[in-house]
């Protein structure tokens, strides 16, 4: 086998962009799929502190609610009939109960409220009191919740939904209680692009933060509320294929120009543009699914490494004429071609492997 022998600047081009490809490459992947994993990582965190019932004046509240009538709440979510990310906010149709003792004159499925959110209808299905005094009721409730949807890790995002049930009466009469062996999610529970991953329920005590100036009122109301939260998850990866194909096409057509300018000594430059044209027309197809005031994330990081990409092919390009016109060396300019486009493509698909597989709940 024929040894190879490097002149001192073949050696030196060499080096230097195989290295330049490798760093480059590595610092920004590194950054990227950091940051989709923490974001990924940090739904366990916020998940758990939705169900934290933090009192800022415990004693004051315990006090205020000596005396309020104990109603036991549930939810049994049945369908989510939106998700509408572009305007933020989601729709959900949730069964809803309630059950008490004392206080014939609560009327809990007439008087309660969906905290940040527009209650489409309320259907009660029940109202009864049995023979030991149990109040019970039941009611389907249509409600429309605005959130700000985390976009970080879309087209391959989770989200959590929830909607905070609200008594029109203060803490003082009404103080909410989880009727948790029967809160349930319909098991078939989906919507489009998503499946069901989990679901719980909590009791938060929120204390106002005004009087809304009301005469003789020196303290502000506080308020038992019943709070169900739902997690889904993108059910496939049809949608970030969506997003992408065009940009995976025009990545793979930089991969032909680079093939025949190193074997076929043909200047495959001018074929560049198209495909950066291609990719920056890509970006607006995840970027119309989005509110405008987005997070920077999996959808722009693949993007700019599509980008990227090109640009490193074009550069690639250039060095092998170079090469070949002011040294005329076509055996080195292939050999170079061949070393550098493999390295590239060794970056670029571990880049599209390692983005996606950190950012996908699994």
């Amino acid at each position: 086998m024929k040894k190879v022998v490097f002149q001192k600047w073949q050696l030196k081009k060499l080096i230097f962009w195989v290295l330049i490809l490798l760093i480059l490459g590595s610092l920004l992947l590194g950054y990227t799929t950091w940051t989709l994993y923490t974001d990924k990582a940090a739904e366990e965190d916020y998940w758990q502190n939705a169900m934290l019932n933090q009192v800022q004046d415990e004693a004051y509240v315990k006090k205020l609610s000596k005396n309020a009538t104990h109603v036991k709440t549930g939810s049994y979510v049945e369908n989510i009939k939106q998700i509408d990310m572009k305007n933020s906010s989601f729709r959900v149709v949730s069964r809803v109960w309630f059950k008490w003792y004392g206080d014939d004159d609560l009327d809990m499925v007439n008087n309660f409220g969906v905290y940040n959110g527009t209650i489409n209808s309320i259907t009660t299905l029940a109202d009864e009191v049995g023979a030991d005094g149990l109040h019970y009721q039941l009611c389907t409730l249509d409600v429309s919740v605005f959130k700000n949807f985390w976009t970080k890790r879309f087209p391959l995002e989770s989200h959590q939904l929830r909607f905070y049930i609200e008594p029109n009466h203060s803490i003082d009469r009404v103080v909410l209680e989880v009727d948790g062996e029967n809160c349930a999610v319909n098991p078939s529970l989906s919507s489009a692009g998503y499946d069901l991953k989990r679901f719980d329920n909590a009791i938060y005590t929120n204390e106002y933060t005004t009087t809304y100036g009301e005469p003789g009122v020196k303290r502000a109301a506080v308020t038992s509320e019943f709070m169900t939260q739902i997690e889904i998850n993108r059910d496939s990866f049809g949608l970030y294929l969506k997003c992408f194909i065009a940009l995976f096409g025009t990545s793979l057509w930089v991969f032909i120009t680079l093939f025949i300018c190193t074997f076929h000594q043909v200047d495959p430059l001018s074929m560049i543009p198209a495909a950066l044209f291609g990719t920056v027309s890509n970006i607006m197809v995840g970027a119309n699914l989005l509110p405008d005031a987005l997070q920077t994330g999996l959808l722009e990081y693949v993007n700019i490494w599509g980008v990227l990409t090109i640009l490193a092919g074009a550069f690639v390009i250039i060095n092998i004429n170079r090469v070949r016109n002011k040294y005329k060396d076509n055996k080195f300019a292939a050999l170079y071609g061949r070393i550098v486009t493999f390295i590239l493509l060794f970056i670029v698909v571990m880049g599209h492997i390692l983005m996606p597989v950190a950012a996908y709940m699994w």
